[in-house]
């Protein structure tokens, strides 16, 4: 029996950011296959928005292992050059 694994659509891989002494995120990881939903749950001040912006490509981590969208390697393109959007709440 062979299971069809799909390529990821997004994969991030040990993501860490920090705002000045405050870390926000540390050696996060997460990927989702075309057609899956991703759900990003938990508490304010969790970090939630910060991984939205850093693979949107608003905020750009103090390190990351890989970013990819589509199987591209984002990690160094702006915000503007990736197929991506996030719309915020307020």
């Amino acid at each position: 029996m062979s299971v069809d694994v799909a390529e990821p659509m997004l994969e991030v891989e040990d993501v860490v950011h920090y705002y000045g002494s405050v870390r926000a995120l540390g050696h996060v990881s997460l990927s989702a296959a075309k057609g899956e939903f991703l759900t990003i749950l938990g508490s304010s001040g969790s970090g939630k928005t910060t991984m939205l912006r850093v693979i949107s490509g608003l905020e750009r981590p103090t390190s990351v292992r890989r970013l990819r969208i589509g199987g591209e390697d984002v990690a160094q393109l702006p915000a503007s050059r990736r197929n991506c959007t996030t719309v915020f709440q307020s």
